[in-house]
This record gives C-alpha cells, sequence and structure tokens, in this order.
C-alpha cells in the first residue's frame, strides 16, 4: 500500500461543532452592541469615539473558522437555554436574542473578489456585487446576476443593495441579515488590482478600505457582520479602528479539551451511513472513547482542523486494514508513523520552515514561550514593526486564549517531528522542540514548571554537554572528586522530560485520564525510571517530593553512575533560603534515595543534590563563607540537624556562582515577574528578558 493510500485525507464524515459556547457568547454580545449604538453611525453629530464592532477571527490554523460563520446560527439555538441566557437579562437583550434566533446568514467567500465591469478599480463596487451574487447562488439561483444590470440596479446604494439581498433570500424587513466574510487575508495580495486610499505616510491598507465600506453597510437597519480568514490580525485591528471607525473583537476560538473531543467523537458520523458514529467504528470493545481522545488530544491539541484531519486519517487506516483499534497505543503507534504525520502536517510545516531569517529568530522564543507557559498580551509589541501576535499568526502556530487579550503558544505534538527534519535548526531549537515531543501537549498547560527551573535546567544541558571548558563544569569539579571523576562532556544535548512528581497519594483520575503518581516512599520506581534515559527531567507538579531538576551522568570509562537533583529555591523571600529550607530539600531527596535506591546493588554509586538558590540567608552565606561549599557523605549542616547520608553530596551554590547558570539581569527580571503572581503575563515577564535567556543559550551552541 502507498503512503498516499494509506493515508488519504478525503473528507468523508460528517463532523459535529462542539465546545463553542464561550465563543458564540462573545460574539452575540459584540453584535447587540451594534445594534443597540446603531444610531451612532447614522446620527449627522456622532460620538468620536464610537466605533462600529465587527467580530473578527484573524488566521488561527485549522481553528474552525469557517465552521464557525457556517454553524454560528445554529449554536445561538443550541444555547440559548445555557451560556446565552445570561445575556437575555434585560428586556432590549432578549428581544435581540429571540430576533438572531430567526436571522438568515449570507455567506461571502472573498477569495472570489475580484474587479467588476462597469467600475473595475472600485473595491466598494467589488463588494456589493459580490455580496449580491452570493445572495443568489444561495438560493439556488442557476446564473450569476449580469454585473451592467446589477449596478444599474443598484449605484453603489447600500440601502438599494441591502432590500434587493432581502427580496432575493425570501426575508422580511425586520429580519435580522447576517453576513461572514470569509478569507479576508485576500485582500493582501487582491488589494492592488483596486483603486484604494494611500495614507500619509504613502501606503495602502486594503483592510482600511474593506472595512469603511463595512461600516457604511452596518449602518442599514439589522444587519451585521463576522469577518474571519488568514491575515495580520492585530496590526488590521490597529489601524481599521484610527482609519475605518470599525472596532473588530477577536474571536478566539479556543482548541477543543479531552471531553469535548469526547463529544465531537461521538456526535460525528460518515457521511454515507449516518448512523454509523465515527468513534464505533474506531473503538473495539477494549478500546473506550475517552482512550481515542486522549490519544488525539496528545498528537493535535486539540485543535479542530488537525483533528478532523486525523480522524479523516484514522478511519482511512482503520478501512484499510478491516479492525479497529484494540487499545490507546495501538491507536498512539499509528499516529507516530511518519506518513501519519507527514500528512497531517505538512501544509503548516512548509510553512514554518520557510520564513525568512526575522521570523526564524523568533521561534526559539516562541518554542520557551510553549515550553515554560509564558502568556503574552495581544498588545505586546515585539519590536518596532511586527507584533507576537502576528508573527504567531504568520508561523502557522495556535494561540491558546486565556481571556480576551493574553494568549500562549501552542505547538501540536503531531507535526513537531517534521518540523525538525524539516530544516537545519540550531541546537537549542532541537532540545526545545524534543521537550515538546516528550508529553502531551495538555501537559505544558496544566503544569506549574516555572521559567526559572526551565532556564537553569537548559543551562545545564548546553554546559554539561559543550565540548568547550567552562568556568561552572570547573568549579563542580574542584568541589566534588565524584564530579571530576565523571569525565565530561556528557555524550549529547538532551530534550527536558516532565516526569510525573513524587507526591503523596495514589493515584488520582483527573479530566476522566488516570494519572500515574508516586508516593514520598517509593523512589526506587522513580529512579530506575530516570536511570533509563539519558534526559533531563523536570517533574509536572507545583508541590512535587522531588527537586525541581533531576538528570544522570555516566562516565564513559567507568560504570560509575551519579544522579544529580536540582533545587532551584527561586522563592524571591526578601529573607532568602535559610537552611531550614536547605535541610528540607536535602532530606527529601538525599535521604530516601540513600536508602531505597544506593543500598541496592544497582549501577548508581552516588547522588548529588545542588541547590540554586536566587538568595542566601545572612547565616547560610556566613557559614559558606561567601563562597559555594560542597558536603560529602558524614558531615553535618544546619547546626549538626543533618548528616549527609552515605554515597551523597550536597552542592551549595553561593549566588555569584549561581550567576553562572543564571545571570544577573536576568534573575532579577524573573524577581520582579513572580514577586506578585506564580504564573506573570507575559508584559510581566518582559521580551527582552526572554531574548536574553534565548542568547545566554546561543552562545553554549
Amino acid at each position: 500500500m502507498s503512503l498516499g493510500e494509506k493515508w488519504a485525507v478525503g473528507s468523508f464524515v460528517q463532523f459535529a461543532v462542539v465546545d463553542r459556547e464561550e465563543d458564540v457568547y462573545r460574539v452575540t454580545e459584540q453584535l447587540y452592541h451594534l445594534e443597540s449604538n446603531r444610531h451612532e453611525l447614522r446620527a449627522e453629530t456622532s460620538s468620536p469615539f464610537y466605533r462600529a464592532t465587527v467580530p473578527f477571527a484573524p488566521h488561527l490554523f485549522g481553528s474552525g473558522k469557517t465552521t464557525f460563520c457556517l454553524s454560528y446560527l445554529e449554536l445561538v439555538q443550541r444555547f440559548r437555554e445555557t451560556s446565552l441566557s445570561s445575556l437575555a437579562s434585560e428586556p432590549s437583550r432578549k428581544e435581540f436574542l429571540d430576533k438572531l434566533r430567526e436571522a438568515v446568514l449570507l455567506y461571502v467567500d472573498l477569495t472570489e473578489l475580484k474587479p467588476i465591469d462597469p467600475k473595475e478599480k472600485s473595491l466598494e463596487w467589488a463588494v456589493h456585487y459580490l455580496l449580491f451574487k452570493s445572495a443568489c447562488l444561495q438560493s439556488g439561483f442557476e446564473e450569476e446576476p449580469s454585473p451592467v444590470e446589477c449596478y444599474n440596479l443598484l449605484q453603489l446604494r447600500t440601502t438599494v443593495l441591502v432590500k434587493r439581498i432581502r427580496e432575493v433570500l425570501n426575508m422580511r424587513a425586520d429580519q435580522f441579515l447576517l453576513v461572514a466574510f470569509d478569507e479576508v487575508g485576500v485582500l493582501e495580495t487582491r488589494g492592488k488590482f483596486f483603486d484604494l486610499e494611500v495614507n500619509d505616510e504613502g501606503s495602502v491598507r486594503p483592510y482600511n478600505d474593506f472595512f469603511g465600506i463595512v461600516r457604511g453597510l452596518c449602518k442599514q437597519d439589522n444587519v451585521f457582520f463576522i469577518v474571519v480568514g488568514k491575515s495580520k490580525g492585530l496590526s488590521i485591528k490597529n489601524y481599521t479602528a484610527s482609519v475605518s471607525k470599525v472596532l473588530l473583537h477577536f474571536i478566539s476560538l479556543s482548541p477543543l479539551n479531552s471531553s469535548s473531543i469526547v463529544e465531537f467523537l461521538e456526535k460525528s458520523h460518515l457521511k454515507v451511513q449516518t448512523q454509523s458514529r465515527v468513534c464505533d467504528i474506531l473503538c473495539s470493545r477494549s478500546f473506550s472513547v475517552n482512550e481515542l481522545a486522549e490519544a488525539l488530544l496528545e498528537y493535535t491539541g486539540g485543535v479542530p482542523g488537525l483533528l478532523t484531519r486525523a480522524v479523516n486519517m484514522l478511519l482511512n487506516y482503520v478501512q484499510t486494514r478491516g479492525q479497529s483499534f484494540r487499545s490507546k497505543e495501538d491507536c498512539l503507534s499509528c499516529m507516530k508513523e511518519d506518513g501519519f504525520r507527514t500528512v497531517c502536517s505538512q501544509p503548516f510545516v512548509t510553512r514554518i520552515s520557510t520564513l525568512d531569517e526575522d521570523r526564524r529568530s523568533v521561534l526559539d522564543m516562541l518554542l520557551m514561550m510553549a515550553l515554560y507557559r509564558i502568556p503574552f498580551k495581544a498588545d505586546d509589541e515585539l519590536n518596532s514593526e511586527s507584533y507576537l501576535f502576528d508573527v504567531v499568526t504568520e508561523m502557522g502556530f495556535y494561540r491558546y486564549p486565556i481571556d480576551d487579550n493574553t494568549f500562549q503558544v501552542l505547538f501540536p505534538k503531531v507535526f513537531i517531528i517534521n518540523l525538525n527534519n524539516a530544516s537545519s535548526f540550531p541546537l537549542l531549537e532541537k532540545i526545545l522542540l524534543g521537550s515538546l515531543n516528550m508529553e502531551p501537549v495538555d501537559c505544558f498547560f496544566s503544569s506549574k514548571c516555572r521559567v526559572f527551573e526551565g532556564i537553569v535546567a537548559i543551562r545545564l544541558v548546553l554546559m554539561l554537554s559543550s565540548t568547550i571548558r567552562n568556568e561552572f563544569r570547573e568549579l563542580l569539579r574542584r568541589l566534588s572528586a565524584i564530579w571530576k571523576d565523571m569525565k565530561l562532556p556528557i555524550h549529547g544535548p538532551s530534550p527536558l522530560d516532565y516526569m510525573m512528581s513524587v507526591s503523596r497519594g495514589e493515584a488520582r483520575s483527573e479530566s476522566n485520564k488516570k494519572r500515574k503518581t508516586y508516593g514520598c516512599n517509593e523512589w526506587n520506581e522513580i529512579i530506575h525510571e530516570a536511570l533509563c534515559f539519558d534526559r533531563v527531567y523536570i517533574p509536572k507538579e507545583v508541590n512535587s517530593y522531588s527537586p525541581d531538576i533531576m538528570l544522570k551522568l555516566q562516565s564513559p570509562l567507568k560504570r560509575e553512575v551519579l544522579m544529580v537533583g536540582v533545587a532551584c529555591k527561586g522563592r524571591w523571600k526578601p529573607e532568602g533560603i535559610g537552611w531550614s529550607d536547605i535541610i528540607e530539600e536535602a532530606k527529601k531527596f538525599l535521604d530516601p534515595v540513600s536508602r531505597q535506591v544506593l543500598s541496592k546493588p544497582l549501577k548508581i554509586c552516588h547522588c548529588m543534590l545542588i541547590i540554586v538558590s536566587t538568595k542566601l540567608a545572612l547565616n547560610v552565606t556566613s557559614e559558606l563563607g561567601n563562597q559555594s561549599r560542597c558536603y560529602t557523605s558524614g558531615m553535618l549542616i544546619g547546626g549538626n540537624s543533618f548528616e549527609i547520608p552515605p554515597n551523597c553530596e550536597l552542592v551549595i551554590l553561593c549566588e555569584s556562582d549561581v550567576e553562572m547558570l543564571i545571570d544577573r539581569e536576568m534573575l532579577n527580571g524573573l524577581e520582579r515577574a513572580f514577586s506578585t503572581s506564580d504564573n506573570p503575563p507575559f508584559g510581566d515577564l518582559g521580551f527582552n528578558l526572554l531574548r536574553r535567556a534565548r542568547d545566554s543559550f546561543m552562545s553554549w551552541q
């Protein structure tokens, strides 16, 4: 079977639309604002501050923009008793919602936009004609209307245009008309075919002219607009608000979660067999729809476009082999195949791989933002000419909305491998891509991984794998005889693996998903797992009983292995980290590892804990003599309150040596960002701080 036959992506499924309640509420609210303030548009002395409000969804690859537009009125009906009920709390709002449920949708595909005689250079006439033509075709007209006859009749009069559209669609005069403009991004290339306004800077902005036309149409009673398409959303929003007096409100279109994917699979049917549910075809008796949803979420991130593409591919695969999937592992092994990933992701990977150097230089930072869950504001300026919101858009990545104006970057796992193989990425990007590929996508949005630990982990990976001798490695060699025997550098850079933390209690259920956790006395199992891979581990849970970072080092000349735990004490306490904090870290790591692991005949021989503190308490600094210290087996610390166990070492880095891992300017920036919030907004973290971290990583490549 050829690759094309095995992974064909034919659209033979009737997919259900799910999980759009919040988006429907926001769009409905904006449409109501247009209706309640429409008099401002028609007033001779309208307020200079009023802007016609239009819901707007700029490019989110595969987010379901077109599907959302086409199904919006159906979704209004579906949610009128739930999320929209609060919107109808006032009589005027209830009346609006009742009329909206009876509205008629006119779908207008802007890829059909082109100059039309007799005024072929007029964008306004081209838009008016396309509106009327779309209404005729939607009503079943066999032939397109004559442009000349239409112009003679309409004469660019919006009142006549809307009246004729209502007649064609067989609408009442008081019935709501909702116009959905799709693929607005074509204006980027097709704007050159029209006579457009030149601004004071000598630039032509086709979107300003287009939304000016929309604003004129908004003056007509009972007419509303939704605009979607591949476009530079934030730039357009800024331009149109000041020039076209149209305020664009972003439609977020969130990715689906696990429970929504279950609903999606249960409600979707084969087009040719409407009684056959997708989940029944893909799932055998031993393979539940919940497991299928988890597998799809892990690889697609819940992005609707990737999800539908992946389901079509899985259906084709199941039908060609003649049997359903037997287990989640069976399904995941299928999605791991190169053919599956290639066919599913190629359009997006190609887009990213062909970006210019300026855009590609931002990729490292976007990867870090995705890995460490760093949010950003849509109006945060990346530099003088471009915005992060639009950079993410241009690269084809998915913006995971947190609120109206705050987003995170999502890298669907299904195309990370192809992205890595598509071009010669630098070492840092390979580590970050490998890290994102280690765990299910939802891990990175539910974890409490801190930026401080992440930066330290990457610096350790790069320093320990570098062939260049550096001060930090020399420091550890001077402090520890065991470290000196390890004969660094280590073989190669490792991705960061977000392992399950060691926490109290039994396995728990979270969103229908069993996640294995370890009791605080089960270190043997944890260490065995860690020793199987040459990776760096960062536990996922904030209440972890393990260090913030774990890695292993193995001497190339001997069988000796050093298990290293790194406790990043970045709590930004004014008094600093005292002996009680250090002893707590040592007890929860060195004691159980010594008792449960080092006492048994394993290949591991030694264990080290490194304390990396943003600020040490005065009594700790005094005892250390303002320098880093290594305490070995049998030594007492903290007023003789803790004895270092056999085959163990404790390294406490002084503040000046910590700055080898993360410099003072980065520490100060992180302290400011994390002093008020454990998960600060991007503006608090600062793009310059992220760039500085990236530059420090690149210096080791």
